[in-house]
């Protein structure tokens, strides 16, 4: 299905692509709150764990641009994702939309979410189990 037929009206309750796109913005800075929350968290534990990388400026910018630019390709692939929200309403014509739209978009944004904080718990566990050893 495309933009077009996607924004033609063609939904229950309204406008489908209208509804979802008025969400976006909140949904991209929830996201990047998310973002700035996990890279907060992946430097305070590098410091707590005495990481040599952040002892250095340029060992801090260093990853600072990669983590920056790895966080803004996930934004990229989780606005590709969000797309889904209103194709799938689209294409499987749920009876009660408005109850369809809250959950998925429930799910969606705390998914979403969720996801920068992977690389901070999965570094957490590697400087848990160098410290140990």
């Amino acid at each position: 299905m495309n933009s077009a037929s996607l924004s033609s009206g063609d939904f229950k309750s309204g406008d489908g692509w209208a509804w979802w796109q008025a969400r976006r913005l909140r949904y991209n800075l929830s996201l990047a709150s998310c973002g700035w929350l996990a890279y907060f968290w992946a430097v305070g534990q590098s410091f707590a764990f005495g990481q040599p990388m952040w002892r250095s400026a340029s060992g801090g910018l260093g990853m600072t641009l990669f983590l920056g630019l790895g966080f803004l390709i996930l934004m990229g692939i989780a606005n590709i994702c969000f797309l889904l929200g209103p194709f799938i309403e689209g294409s499987s014509r749920p009876t009660d939309v408005d109850a369809y739209r809250r959950t998925a978009w429930r799910l969606g944004l705390w998914g979403s979410l969720a996801v920068p904080f992977l690389f901070p718990l999965a570094n957490l566990a590697i400087l848990i189990a160098g410290h140990g050893a």
